[in-house]
């Protein structure tokens, strides 16, 4: 069960393989300078079409929301597109879709990041209102409520409504007892509901600034193009101090905990398990990239352990999955989810993941099997440099994670280097049943649990 939905999807398919000589074009051609306001940019040249992806990222997020108002940051991320004081409430976004372009933003825990993609020849106009949104917001009231209400009723339609959401929600709450990420990014309803215009004004006032923020700018321009406009746009923009990131950090993980959720929408059981683990920068860093193949050999696929294990020999589920979301600057989470065969209980389920779990810590994986998943691993990312905004949101991450950009095009060595021996490291580490929260999703009218088949 993943944290951030559009991220665990990103980690998924992320990083591209590729032959040796165009990763090094490519690392060759992105270029980074930095503004005498601290803003940091990023440019990646790709002129298959004359179009761009104009992406500003701030290094601050849901984790960053204040105690007692969860969901501010994300509040925040919809007033951007209220208003102005060159801007009316709608003018943003009617002068990039008048252009033919689109627009959109995230708030993730780490960071928010909002995007434009137009002709090439309006990307003057992105960075003037973007720029114009970075320098102050300036809300009517009534925009204020109304939208206030617009992330609430978001809240009933995509969490109250979603059994899955909900209990992805609750299994977050039990799985971090003190790290921010223990609040949902969206916030609890509770507080959303007391979250106020000023609150946005303070927010934004304290972390809006362009030494809080990188620009990536990718498609069909140069360097000396983006760094003209830049300095045109944003580099008259004051920086400010900005309060350092004071995250409280969890305490040891002695216990295992477990999350049941009984909703009336819910037509088939479901079994989940989280582990709190390390990141590509946070915890032992070392054991980030055997986690990435630990996921895919444990659940990527028809060919991993557990899809042979549970769907194909012992026939007592119907699809596993395995997922690991290793590019947060906080603790990241290695799950798995399991949906069980007609007429078999989930105490079944859970026995066969144990067993399959105790055969790895055991005796580890083939020489093929390794081979497969990095294989794997590697393809999986082949498309990624074909899109502008994927290889934006690429790069914002690695960003975010402090991670340079070379990152990228070292994946594939990187990932081949991994050797078998770290990956039953990292999952000694990991996968250990004090650090999980193991979750069911079950009908409001389930009769008591049916065991069935054997692992």
């Amino acid at each position: 069960m993943q944290n951030f939905f559009w991220l665990a999807a990103l980690c998924g398919a992320l990083f591209v393989g590729n032959a040796r000589a165009d990763d090094a074009a490519l690392s060759d051609a992105i270029e980074e300078f930095t503004l005498g306001n601290g803003l940091e940019v990023i440019v990646i040249p790709n002129h298959r079409v004359p179009a761009v992806s104009h992406m500003i990222w701030y290094r601050i997020g849901a984790a960053d929301d204040p105690i007692g108002k969860s969901g501010l940051a994300h509040y925040h991320e919809h007033m951007m597109f209220q208003g102005t004081e060159k801007l009316n409430r709608g003018e943003y976004s009617k002068a990039v879709s008048e252009k033919g372009g689109d627009e959109n933003a995230f708030t993730g825990y780490d960071a928010t990041s909002y995007y434009i993609n137009i002709v090439k020849s309006e990307l003057p106009l992105a960075m003037e209102l973007e720029a114009e949104r970075m320098k102050g917001l300036k809300p009517e009231p009534a925009d204020a409520l109304k939208e206030k209400e617009v992330i609430i009723e978001e809240r009933r339609s995509r969490i109250e409504n979603s059994p899955f959401a909900l209990l992805a929600e609750q299994v977050n709450a039990a799985l971090y007892r003190n790290h921010p990420y223990h609040w949902p990014v969206i916030g609890w309803m509770h507080e959303m509901q007391g979250l106020t215009a000023q609150d946005v004004l303070d927010f934004h006032n304290r972390f809006y600034h362009p030494n809080n923020a990188f620009l990536i700018v990718s498609g069909d321009v140069t360097g000396a193009e983006v760094r003209a406009l830049a300095e045109k746009y944003y580099g008259a923009l004051p920086k400010a101090i900005i309060p350092a990131r004071t995250w409280n950090d969890e305490p040891p993980h002695n216990a295992q905990r477990r999350v049941s959720l009984r909703h009336a929408n819910v037509k088939q059981e479901s079994w989940f398990r989280s582990y709190a683990t390390s990141s590509v920068v946070y915890g032992d860093k070392e054991h980030a990239l055997p986690l990435f193949l630990l996921s895919q050999l444990m659940g990527g696929g028809k060919t991993s352990r557990l899809y042979k294990a549970l769907v194909l020999e012992q026939k007592i589920a119907t699809s596993v999955d395995a997922g690991y979301n290793g590019f947060t600057l906080g603790p990241a989470e290695f799950s798995f989810s399991v949906v069980p065969a007609p007429g078999v209980g989930l105490d079944v389920i859970e026995k066969a993941v144990d067993v399959a779990i105790a055969r790895v810590l055991k005796d580890g994986f083939s020489a093929d099997e390794l081979l497969r998943a990095k294989t794997l691993l590697k393809a999986e990312t082949l498309y990624a440099r074909d899109g502008l905004t994927s290889m934006a949101r690429i790069m914002g991450w690695l960003k975010i994670c402090g991670l340079p950009t070379d990152y990228f095009t070292r994946w594939p060595a990187m990932i081949e280097a991994v050797t078998g021996e770290q990956i039953a490291k990292a999952a000694q580490d990991a996968l250990v049943i004090t650090h999980a929260v193991t979750a069911t999703l079950l009908p409001e009218d389930a009769a008591p649990k049916i065991s069935g088949g054997a692992p």
